[in-house]
Parts: structure tokens; sequence; C-alpha cells
């Protein structure tokens, strides 16, 4: 289904991912509004009602989410489970209140069990065991968000879509340390140029990385099939491709330039020992592919991080 004319709206239309949906959003002709925080805290059931009520969105992309990287999130479990509870469960309401025909609620790849029967992981083990203990409270609110978007769908029929997303990494992400996910902070590392780069845990643990503009335009495709009435529910979006974290930081090293010795800090958290999505029912159901190699991804990104600092005389 083409977008031209749709009512969008994007929480977290200023964040991360969020600035990137907007931009894609705009170039299929929709009328978006992108809201953040300034405009309402949807951890507020009255003000995200309020909100959703004045701008009468068709289609609900819900990008909002309070998070950072695995230090951030072991160090704020209440923050990290609380807060996206609300923003959640609030953003569902108000969907469904507002009349939107479609809730597209931007989930992760975190709330896989922490050790699934099979890898990559399939949509149909999610419920099987419990999330990895670092970012146990944050897995648990996306996976009360798709649960209870199952619930709307049957009680309600709101129409959900809950792309589960691998690690993003590109232009945008956050210029802070302890809220940068593991590439943007590895990158951060290797342009200061080091005498020796530290990386957290043993460099043994896997993840799945997928670059912003692609993550946008996945979120994207399942906008298009929720509209025209697929109900496709909790569905993975990434690559497919399991890296070590310490090929990951050779990788990042490379496109930085920096050529000193890695050390890997086993004092810290490996987080997760293997995470990496079966993508088979996304390409087959939505005839989509994420497009960007790593190494592309990772240049394009070493590249916007250079002008980010220039642009703050770092």
């Amino acid at each position: 289904m083409e977008l031209t004319g749709v009512r969008a709206l994007v929480t977290g239309g200023r964040g991360f991912l969020g600035r990137h949906v907007v931009r894609a959003l705009e170039a299929a002709g929709a009328q978006v509004q992108a809201v953040g925080s300034a405009q309402a805290d949807l951890r507020d059931r009255d003000a995200t009602q309020a909100l959703f009520a004045r701008l009468q969105p068709q289609l609900v992309l819900h990008c909002a989410v309070q998070g950072g990287g695995i230090g951030w999130m072991r160090d704020h479990p209440v923050e990290s489970g609380r807060d996206n509870a609300l923003i959640n469960v609030h953003a569902l309401e108000a969907a469904w209140r507002c009349g939107a025909r479609v809730f597209v609620g931007v989930s992760s790849a975190c709330a896989y069990p922490r050790t699934p029967r099979t890898i990559p992981f399939p949509e149909s083990e999610l419920w099987e065991g419990r999330p990895e203990p670092t970012n146990d409270s944050y897995a648990q609110s996306k996976r009360l968000m798709m649960s209870l978007g199952e619930a709307y769908t049957q009680q309600h029929g709101l129409r959900c879509a809950f792309p589960m997303l691998a690690n993003l990494y590109g232009p945008g992400d956050h210029l802070s340390p302890e809220r940068a996910h593991v590439v943007a902070a590895l990158i951060q590392r290797c342009l200061e140029q080091p005498e020796e780069l530290v990386v957290w845990g043993t460099g043994r643990a896997t993840r799945e990385h997928l670059f912003v503009e692609d993550a946008a335009q996945g979120v994207l495709a399942c906008a298009r099939a929720a509209m025209a009435g697929q109900d496709l529910g909790p569905i993975n979006l990434g690559t497919g491709e399991e890296v070590a974290v310490a090929e990951l930081s050779q990788a990042v090293a490379r496109a930085c330039g920096y050529t000193g010795p890695i050390r890997f800090d086993d004092s810290k958290p490996d987080g997760q020992p293997r995470k990496c999505l079966d993508v088979a029912r996304f390409t087959r159901e939505l005839g989509w592919q994420a497009p960007t190699s790593l190494d592309l991804g990772l240049a394009r990104t070493v590249a916007w991080y250079r002008a980010a600092r220039t642009a703050v005389g770092v």
C-alpha cells in the first residue's frame, strides 16, 4: 500500500531511529507529525491521549524509547523497565482511542530468551525463556508491548506490527559515551586514537548489526503491509548476519584508521552470549532485505562522527 497522504505520527521522531523513519515517511508522501518529549511526556497517560487526540493519526509509528548501551541498561534497570512500560502502554491505548488504523511498535531482539533453542532466533521461540539479565527490565517492557498489542488487535481491531530490530548503528546515534550503542561507542573511542582500545567483555559474544537507514525502510515496509491488511505481530528485522564483538572491534578500527592494540576487559559483562535473528519471514512476507553491508555502513557512520565531532569542536 502506498503511504501518500496518510496521516502518520512518529513518537520519538527526533531520536536516533525516529529521525530516519520521519525522512523515509516524508519521501513516501505521508503527512508526518514527528513528536518528542518536548511535545508530550509519554509516561503521562493524559498527556499522551491529548496529543494523539489532537493529531488524529491513521498510522502510528512508535519509536520513542528510554534506552542506551549495555552499561546504561545495567545501571538504570528501573528507568529502562518502568519508563518504557509506561511509554508503550500509553502509546497503544492512545492509538486505539484516537481511531488509528495501524500501530507499528518498534521492538528489539533483546526480547528473545537469553539462551534460545535455535540461532538465528525464529519468531516462534520469542516467549520460551527469560531475557538476558543485563537488559531484562527493558526487554520485558518490549514483551509487554507486543503481548498487549495482540490484545488490542483481538478486542478492538487495532492492527499491530512489531518489528524486532537487531543492534542499530549509523549516523545520528548518541554522542555521549554512556548512552551510545556498541558500534557508536567503539567509533568514538577509536577516533580518540588511544594507546589501546579497551572493549567490554571477552570479545566472544556475537551480535547482529543493522544500519539505521535500513531499519527505517524496514519499519516502513511493516507499516505498508499493516495498512494493506496484513497482521504481522512480532517480526524480526535485521540482516541475519552474526558478528563476534572481537571481529566487530577490528572492523571499526579499520574504518577509523586506528592501528593500536585492542584489549578485551573480561571484568565487564558480555551480555547475551549470542544474538542473531532469523529474517526469513520478513523476506518471505514483505519482500525486503537490508541492503547495507557492515563495512559500508561503518564507513558512512565514521564519516558522520568525524563531521559531528568537528562541528562541536572535538
